[in-house]
């Protein structure tokens, strides 16, 4: 990528933490290289990248050691529609307690006004690549719907509970 032989790379979602991660299809982000530091003394190099698309595949192939490519290689499908999945109208009141919250804890993001996509509320409100991976793959809008109005649910009662905490109350 550095020398620009490679414009973008996809990089599958994997995790042992998260065994569906493996299932078919197996989802992943497209990214661009954006910035890499120079090589330090074995080589190695820190890097930054944006995410650019999402994709799916069916299977991964991996090489064995000393094969070309030295890396994983599979046939994806880029999705589209995500980037106009709109945040459901019943996640509206829990996003609101979460910006109220985030606004009052100083948040940069909130300045930017209200979340415009499914996508930018859950990197706004920190769902964790389990609980995104969790949204994007439901295979219908009413699951995608349900599984990220019930994350964000979780997290505006956390801040409730957060709140009380700070008054001397914690119910459980």
């Amino acid at each position: 990528m550095e020398n620009n032989e490679v414009e973008e790379i996809g990089i599958a979602y994997h995790t042992p933490s998260n065994p569906h991660s493996f299932n078919a299809p197996i989802y992943g982000g497209i990214v661009r290289l954006v910035f890499a530091t120079e090589p330090g003394r074995s080589g190695e190099r820190d890097a930054v990248i944006q995410c650019i698309n999402l994709f799916t595949t069916h299977e991964i192939h991996s090489s064995s050691p000393g094969e070309d490519p030295p890396y994983p290689m599979g046939n994806i499908e880029r999705l589209q529609a995500w980037k106009s999945w709109n945040v459901p109208d019943g996640a509206m009141p829990h996003i609101e307690e979460l910006s109220q919250y985030w606004k009052a804890q100083g948040s940069k993001a909130e300045e930017q006004g209200p979340v415009r996509s499914l996508t930018e509320a859950m990197v706004r409100y920190d769902f964790n690549p389990i609980e995104r991976h969790e949204v994007l793959c439901c295979k219908s809008e009413e699951k995608r719907n349900a599984r990220f109005i019930e994350t964000v649910q979780f997290k505006a009662l956390i801040v409730q509970q957060m709140q009380l905490k700070s008054k001397g109350q914690f119910p459980n």
